[in-house]
């Protein structure tokens, strides 16, 4: 019992790890608009019920650093969904055993 309790403390502690992360990284997806002869790079993500779209630039290096920072996000949110689904097994034993 004392392992399984262990367990949902680490699954907890990493959940609010993953929670501070996703925070501090961008929401959205990098979209590009051609105009003329010339490709722009943007933030596009919503915010209540409007989309909200920031320029990014042209410059390669922000384009793939904001591509990053988006996947990155969206590997966290995917952890910490696995994280959750352990976190509800976790639960259940606990419920089963006490």
């Amino acid at each position: 019992m004392k392992m399984i309790l262990e367990e949902l403390q680490r699954n907890f502690l990493m959940q609010q790890q993953y929670k501070d992360k996703i925070t501090q990284l961008p929401k959205g997806t990098v979209v590009s608009k051609q105009v003329g002869n010339h490709e722009y790079y943007y933030l596009k993500y919503r915010d209540g019920k409007r989309t909200i779209t920031d320029y990014i630039g042209r410059d390669k290096h922000k384009i793939e650093n904001a591509k990053r920072q988006v996947e990155k996000k969206r590997h966290f949110k995917k952890m910490l969904a696995g994280l959750r689904e352990e976190n509800r097994l976790i639960q259940k034993v606990i419920g089963k055993s006490v």
